[in-house]
């Protein structure tokens, strides 16, 4: 059958076939951006973090009165909560910290060879405040240097050393060690490994720590708890208490594993790639509904034609792959709509969620499932309307 003819019998029915051309692109277009955002949450991840997530914890808290958030006495909270903590068995060390890694977002700032300031400038860089097991907390590797072992106040006469992760010292200073060397807020006293430290900093391995006590804490800080793997649930469990008997004027907002920490990151991303997959699951069993309802119609007009045809020797093959082809036509034409729809959504979900741009194999792949789904549709409709003697499909001429 030409294409011409299939189009003229399309047009026959126009309505009906808008409708089934509209809701074929909404479907391909739902399920392209769906199998994106799930495939894009499913790599973020799996990406490697630098971290033992499973069992680092980390407790989010704040005091509740105004002098305990601020020296000396927040030195002595800190003190003392530490010392306690590491009295729980299976912790391997604990440190405090201004912010914890594993998160969107929080105290950043820019950092720049002095020397080289417009190449070397990187503007959103998390700043950590850190006690000196801040490292072993983490589980962090020293890959040069050695790293401060004396907490030295930001604020001070003598400059606290600065310690960056791999891939910060790299873009700093490239292609030479930066131990010892000048940046535009404190000398390099070390680099350790990378680390997932901020999704929204300028890349999440770069990060800066500086050994020094928290100068206040109005916004809260973290104990970063770095656990034996059979001891982490036992730990999680005993900590609100065990620090609420330190001292009750504290607040404590969660107590959690990186791990989960880092899966809230991408819950966004995750259960709206879910609500978009169940969306286009129910498209897709809509279209092919729709598509059957249309071939079982479409067939049941065209019994008297499809019998002339059975009469003058066209094949029960033939007739088959005819009305197939109407359907293949649609799908086609609906697949070509979708993928402008595909585009057009990609845009409006990227201007609310982190989403890459649609790669050309993705619709290619959605369309050939939309063009298996309809066929599979169809196929019952055409096989009974093939089914039918020329004699009965006639008898009313």
């Amino acid at each position: 059958m030409s294409l011409h003819l299939l189009l003229k019998s399309l047009l026959r029915r126009k309505v009906v076939t808008l409708l089934l051309l509209v809701q074929l692109a909404l479907t391909l277009a739902l399920l392209v951006n769906s199998l994106l955002l799930a495939s894009q949450t499913r790599d973020k991840l799996n990406e490697p973090t630098g971290l033992d997530l499973p069992h680092i914890l980390q407790v989010q808290l704040k005091p509740t009165t105004t002098d305990l958030r601020a020296q000396p006495l927040l030195a002595d909270l800190l003190e003392r909560q530490l010392a306690a903590v590491r009295t729980l068995p299976g912790v391997k060390a604990v440190a405090y910290a201004n912010q914890g890694p594993v998160r969107q977002g929080g105290n950043q700032g820019n950092l720049y060879d002095p020397d080289d300031e417009a190449r070397t400038n990187v503007p959103s860089i998390p700043s950590y405040m850190v006690s000196p097991d801040f490292f072993a907390a983490l589980g962090l590797t020293l890959l040069e240097g050695q790293l401060p072992q004396t907490a030295v106040p930001l604020d001070g006469n003598v400059r606290s050393p600065m310690v960056l992760t791999r891939s910060l010292a790299a873009k700093i200073f490239p292609n030479r060690s930066a131990v010892g060397l000048e940046t535009n807020y404190a000398p390099v006293a070390a680099v350790v490994e990378d680390f997932f430290g901020h999704s929204m900093a300028t890349h999440m391995m770069y990060n800066r720590i500086q050994v020094s006590p928290l100068l206040g804490v109005d916004w809260g800080y973290a104990l970063l708890i770095n656990t034996e793997p059979s001891a982490t649930e036992n730990i999680r469990q005993q900590l609100p208490d065990l620090l609420r008997k330190v001292d009750a004027n504290i607040e404590v907002f969660f107590v959690r594993t990186l791990k989960e920490q880092h899966q809230r990151l991408y819950r966004n991303e995750f259960g709206l790639a879910t609500l978009l997959g169940i969306l286009s699951a129910l498209m897709l069993l809509v279209a092919m509904v729709s598509s059957y309802s249309n071939a079982h119609f479409h067939a049941l007009k065209q019994q008297q034609e499809i019998g002339i045809k059975r009469a003058l020797g066209a094949s029960k093959w033939l007739i088959f792959i005819e009305l197939l082809s109407e359907n293949w036509l649609t799908t086609v034409l609906g697949a070509l709509l979708g993928v402008v729809a595909a585009l057009v959504l990609n845009e409006a979900l990227a201007s609310v969620i982190s989403l890459d741009a649609l790669n050309w194999w993705l619709p290619l792949l959605v369309s050939l499932v939309l063009l298996v789904c309809v066929t599979v549709a169809t196929w019952y409709p055409a096989r009974i309307a093939t089914s039918v003697s020329p004699a009965t499909a006639t008898k009313t001429l």
